[in-house]
């Protein structure tokens, strides 16, 4: 179990994923969760230490991601480790926060 409060949050497993796929996988969340109207999701990466370098590698591209233009647009304002690093809990722009901003 990747977060005991993770009940009602969607989820998205990228554990395992190559990094390339799994940040075109997120971008495809991230466009589900605004149509869904989601404010956050939990996405799953692994704590990154099963991999032959024994290197967190997809968390790093992930949180990089998250930090670009293209996961803003998608709607990412913010994420925090959780999981004890192994997952990363993104918080997302609603369509109601636009007509409260201003």
């Amino acid at each position: 179990d990747w977060n005991d409060n993770a009940n009602s949050l969607p989820e998205l497993d990228l554990h395992g994923m190559p990094p390339e796929r799994a940040l075109r996988r997120l971008a495809s969340e991230l466009r589900t969760c605004r149509v869904r109207g989601d404010r956050t999701l939990l996405v799953i990466t692994g704590r990154g230490y099963g991999n032959r370098l024994q290197k967190p590698i997809l968390r790093g591209r992930v949180e990089a991601w998250l930090e670009g233009a293209e996961a803003r647009a998608l709607g990412a304002l913010a994420w925090t480790r959780t999981a004890k690093g192994g997952a990363l809990e993104v918080r997302l722009a609603h369509p109601d926060d636009a007509r409260h901003s201003g």
